[in-house]
């Protein structure tokens, strides 16, 4: 069960108090997993824009099955679910699920091997496949649906942040030191915030950068083991793009960063319409590889 000050942010949107983490409590869970504090991927603005620009993909059957889930609300409250994964994990209830928002794959691999990488299960790339079968399975109360919704949405958008398939040894670049605009920061927090923060501040709408030009995945039938061909994608930009050649970051890394960035929300966006429509909608699921 979730704490009654989380029950009543969540499931009461009449109520305006929420539940605050402990600091305390927020340091003792990053030392348990050995997490940093600051593992998120996009930012709340980023995660928003991704469930938003995939809801615009989705078919009518699916679309109606979201807007039931969110209990009849606006296409905006799919910024309050895609959200929640990162505001609960820290939380007494939520603390387990930490390494679900990411995966840890060898420097010297360029592949994503469950036996190897993920055998508990609890990594960005089975807990996609999880829930996504939660969402549709039968007998599933409304709670268990919303969230299952919310870390479907989330997770797609964690994965496909570089940082969050790369490398166990520096913590998905937490522990890389650099400087960004004469700032100290860590090269993980450059690209799930920083760079986005940037571009906002310069006018750049974020819904508008998430929305594919075309996504013809979104209607078409998904196979869950195309997760772990995402998880590949985002590993090899980790490894080939992710890292820049001085601790200083510059303009032209910088420069050639924010493609990177715009390309992976509209695949996450692309890629979330397809597994929603397919768990949700008319496209339907194949298995095998």
């Amino acid at each position: 069960m979730l704490a009654p000050c989380l029950q009543d942010r969540i499931w009461d949107r009449r109520k305006s108090t929420m539940c605050r983490t402990s600091p305390t409590f927020a340091i003792l869970c990053a030392a348990l997993f050995g997490l940093p504090g600051s593992l998120l991927a996009w930012g709340p603005a980023g995660h928003a824009a991704i469930g938003k620009a995939a809801f615009n993909l989705l078919d009518d059957r699916a679309r109606s099955a979201v807007l039931d889930i969110l209990d009849g609300a606006s296409p905006d409250a799919m910024d309050e679910a895609c959200n929640w994964p990162d505001r609960v994990r820290e939380t007494p209830e939520w603390a387990w699920s930490a390494p679900q928002h990411f995966v840890n794959i060898p420097r010297t691999a360029t592949h994503y091997d469950r036996q190897r990488d993920c055998p508990d299960g609890l990594c960005v790339t089975e807990a996609i496949k999880k829930y996504a079968s939660e969402l549709s399975g039968p007998g599933r109360d409304t709670r268990q649906r919303w969230q299952a919704l919310a870390w479907v949405c989330h997770l797609v958008g964690d994965l496909h942040q570089p940082l969050h398939a790369g490398y166990r040894d520096d913590r998905g670049g937490n522990l890389v030191e650099i400087t960004f605009r004469g700032q100290p920061t860590d090269l993980h927090e450059f690209w799930d915030s920083e760079l986005i923060r940037e571009r906002v501040s310069e006018g750049v709408r974020l819904e508008r950068a998430a929305a594919p030009a075309a996504c013809k995945a979104a209607r078409q039938p998904w196979n869950p083991a195309s997760v772990d061909a995402w998880t590949d994608e985002s590993h090899g930009l980790a490894a080939t793009v992710a890292y820049p050649p001085n601790p200083a970051i510059d303009e032209n890394f910088a420069q050639r960063s924010w493609p990177v960035v715009e390309q992976q929300l509209r695949r996450a966006s692309c890629r979330l319409a397809s597994v929603l429509n397919a768990v949700l909608g008319d496209s339907g699921v194949v298995l095998g590889r």
